[in-house]
């Protein structure tokens, strides 16, 4: 279920860049948005904007934990960052 939701989130995510955001340490943003798809601050904290995970979770009938989960999996993959907690909320530069 892992590489599916992957695919879902590459296609979701292409385009993004991460850099340095103002209230996290890494903001996963399209070029020019004010607010970011996922940002990432120490100790291990990543911040799932709600719509992907409203996104993921009624497409694949999953319940929010477990779409943090694959979010917060995904993230560590394709961004080398350690996850330890991840909620979902709007996420500011």
């Amino acid at each position: 279920m892992d590489k599916v939701i992957f695919r879902y989130l590459d296609s979701k995510l292409d385009g993004v860049e991460a850099k340095k955001g103002k209230y996290y340490d890494i903001v996963l943003a399209f070029p020019g948005e004010e607010y970011g798809l996922i940002g990432w601050k120490t100790p291990n904290q990543l911040f799932s904007y709600h719509e992907i995970v409203d996104g993921i979770k009624s497409m694949f009938s999953m319940d929010k934990s477990d779409v943090l989960d694959v979010i917060g999996r995904y993230v560590e993959s394709k961004y080398n960052l350690k996850v330890g907690k991840n909620t979902r909320g709007i996420i500011f530069r």
